[in-house]
């Protein structure tokens, strides 16, 4: 009887603040490459090298900037790394994630980064945003969860 009478009621609309699934496709994923420059969206981690800062731009790459001058810090290049959300330094070289797979960057040269290598399925695949609330279902035929974005969720199916 209670399933009856739970049945005929009409669902009633629920907007809540949460994040949902930014996707993309594979084959774009593993492409890393380096910029001159490129505007800050998103920042999250932030490492100091030496006279460099390290800023990442969540699920964009990292940002390189000279910091010789601390009030006013000079971007000297971007490196792209789809996916990105950790990254870490140890003797010039760069090591971050690309959705699964680690890269390995050299920025002896902070202005002009080489990719050295790629280990491939080190992390697993992010089906959880990092901050606590409500999220939206990851659907895998949308393609691979690179970020996840903030906004305002309507009758969320996922969250917590």
């Amino acid at each position: 009887m209670l399933l009856l009478l739970a049945c005929g009621k009409e669902k009633k609309q629920e907007s809540v603040e949460g994040y949902k699934p930014i996707y993309a496709d594979g084959a774009d994923l593993k492409q890393v490459s380096v910029a001159a420059e490129e505007a800050l969206e998103n920042p999250g981690r932030v490492y100091v090298y030496g006279e460099y800062l390290l800023i990442n731009d969540q699920a964009k790459g990292i940002h390189i900037y000279d910091n010789t001058n601390p009030s006013s810090p000079v971007e000297v290049s971007f490196i792209a790394i789809p996916g990105n959300l950790d990254f870490s330094v140890s003797n010039g070289m760069l090591y971050a994630d690309n959705i699964t797979d680690m890269v390995v960057v050299d920025i002896t040269n902070p202005a002009s980064p080489d990719y050295i290598n790629r280990i491939e399925d080190v992390f697993p695949l992010q089906q959880f945003p990092d901050e606590f609330g409500a999220f939206e279902c990851v659907d895998p035929s949308k393609g691979i969860v690179v970020g996840w974005e903030k906004t305002t969720l309507s009758n969320p199916e996922c969250f917590k």
